[in-house]
């Protein structure tokens, strides 16, 4: 998908200057690894915890890029040159303007917590696949379903880099997909990879103490986590889709992510263990569980909703293998979701539930 050098830095937020020719055409994707440049595509030089990106240039030359786009002052280079602020928050908007933003054309779910995030977007995506015929993808830090296809995301432990993210989305979009789950990693966030993604629904499933040798502080952690609901209220806006915080009703810090809501106009749906409402008026609809049966054999119960105009109602019947009270967690979040939309039905829930036998790598039963 060629694309002019200058329509993709257009998608910056902010250009400290440029040399060359920025109508130079660029033909292949954008990268922030010179081993992975193909013939025509764009490097960005970023200083890393170890290495600084930019002592690579010459060999992305050599391979064939056709820019660099790095934080250095840089003069008389034999391709064009923008210089950025922060390269590494770059990418991901340079990365999705090259794929003609592929987000934007799909309903994306993004989530984030300290826990329960692969095991609930695994759920969202288990529900939403019932529901679209099997229009829906994910992206988890286990793999990605791109649609007829499932390929390994790489380190199992954080959100894959921007340029493959957004690689990623175009495939779900040439595939004909319509929705996307997107696990959203504190480090992912934090570090800018996911800059470029439009979401349309945020979800937090708890907030722990965790990653402090890279955040720093408990502060610094839970603004990354944060981050996600700013992109929310910054997001493009679809067609006819609503944007919605869906917050952890019985976690300690729901609050800071539900004033990020308010700040931006942004509806926020609460959900808990608690069968009791919260006391605060900030959740437009609250989701619990009625009288939850564990088993060895899995879970059982309720999944009610409250809606301040229509009270309290049953929205699905849970049956569902997944074991522990933090499950009945992460399925009222994938339930709250899934009311989102019209298109979803008890009977899609109570399906994408229980068809999902396990998570992999997440308390898989061994016989």
């Amino acid at each position: 998908m060629p694309k002019a050098l200058i329509d993709l830095i257009a998608a910056l937020p902010e250009v400290t200057a440029t040399s060359g020719d920025l109508d130079t055409v660029i033909t292949a994707p954008v990268e922030e690894d010179n081993r992975l440049i193909q013939h025509g595509g764009v490097f960005v030089a970023r200083r890393g915890l170890s290495v600084d990106g930019h002592k690579f240039i010459p060999d992305a030359i050599k391979r064939g890029a056709a820019a660099i786009v790095g934080e250095h002052e840089i003069a008389d280079l034999a391709v064009p040159y923008v210089q950025v602020a922060n390269a590494q928050e770059a990418t991901g908007w340079l990365a999705a303007a090259y794929h003609d933003y592929p987000s934007r054309k799909l309903v994306l779910i993004g989530v984030t917590g300290t826990d329960g995030k692969t095991t609930t977007s695994t759920l969202i995506h288990s529900i939403l696949k019932v529901a679209t015929k099997g229009k829906a993808g994910l992206i988890s830090t286990v793999s990605a379903d791109l649609g007829g296809k499932t390929v390994d995301t790489g380190l199992h432990v954080t959100t894959p880099s921007a340029p493959q993210i957004q690689a990623l989305l175009a495939q779900m979009v040439a595939n004909g997909l319509t929705h996307c789950v997107l696990e959203m990693t504190s480090h992912g966030l934090a570090q800018g990879r996911l800059n470029g993604v439009d979401i349309d629904v945020a979800v937090l499933t708890n907030l722990t103490h965790e990653h402090l040798d890279y955040h720093g502080t408990f502060e610094a952690y839970r603004a990354a986590k944060g981050r996600m609901f700013e992109m929310l209220g910054k997001s493009f806006r679809k067609p006819n889709q609503v944007k919605v915080g869906i917050v952890n009703a019985d976690d300690p810090n729901a609050a800071f992510f539900a004033a990020i809501c308010t700040q931006n106009n942004i509806r926020i749906w609460g959900y808990g263990l608690k069968s009791s409402l919260p006391t605060t008026d900030v959740y437009d609809r609250y989701y619990f569980a009625s009288t939850p049966n564990f088993s060895p054999d899995g879970l059982k119960f309720d999944v009610q909703r409250y809606k301040e105009s229509a009270g309290i109602m049953r929205w699905s019947t849970v049956h569902s293998s997944l074991l522990g009270k933090f499950n009945v967690c992460n399925i009222l979040a994938a339930s709250a979701v899934a009311n989102l939309f019209d298109r979803v039905n008890f009977a899609h829930v109570e399906a994408g539930i229980s068809r999902l036998q396990n998570i992999p790598g997440r308390k898989e039963r061994i016989d």
